[in-house]
């Protein structure tokens, strides 16, 4: 079995070290290797008949054969042809076998809201809800929301996903009032 995300790894780094080069790296290909990188993800949790794995390959090949090109214009057939055995190795490995990779764990979360646990929420600068400040709390309660100040300058306010909702169409609704309130010529 192929070991797709070693591959990918071995991409992502040779990618890293143009960039320390120097070297533009076109949007297009740094798309690709990052849906390569999905689907092999996938695939380790999965099993790797089928579609999937043909695709993944094709992307990562594809991913492969221009950062080669890449390395090749800039460091020379030497740097290409280290990379590419290192690539090949990496693909070849038994390290992550897509079929025997352990289940990576859930990542953790990178932001702690304070909002309790199946709460809807959203973050607004409260700058932009200053226009509103005379009604902030009107509406948070007709709303049935809660709004916790943050120190960065947010305001989170959470509650049920359609109040939320509802709240943030009535606040757009006021800001286009607003706006065309403010408009020269009317």
């Amino acid at each position: 079995m192929k070991n797709y995300l070693g591959m990918a790894k071995a991409l992502d780094e040779l990618m890293l070290e143009l960039l320390e080069k120097g070297i533009q790296i076109p949007s297009y290909i740094t798309d690709d290797l990052k849906s390569g990188r999905s689907l092999a993800g996938i695939l380790s949790r999965q099993s790797c008949e089928g579609d999937t794995s043909a695709k993944t390959m094709s992307i990562l090949e594809k991913v492969e054969m221009n950062l080669l090109s890449l390395a090749e214009s800039t460091g020379g057939r030497d740097n290409a042809e280290k990379w590419q055995q290192k690539i090949d190795s990496a693909l070849n490995s038994d390290d992550g076998d897509c079929c025997s990779a352990p289940l990576p764990s859930a990542p953790a979360s990178r932001y702690n809201s304070g909002v309790p646990r199946g709460e809807y929420w959203i973050r607004f600068m409260e700058s932009e809800l200053s226009p509103y400040s005379h009604e902030l709390e009107g509406l948070f309660d007709s709303f049935g929301l809660k709004a916790l100040p943050q120190d960065d300058g947010y305001l989170v306010i959470y509650g049920n996903k359609d109040n939320v909702t509802s709240f943030l169409k009535d606040i757009r609704d006021k800001e286009r009032l607003r706006r065309s309130a403010e408009a020269p010529g009317t």
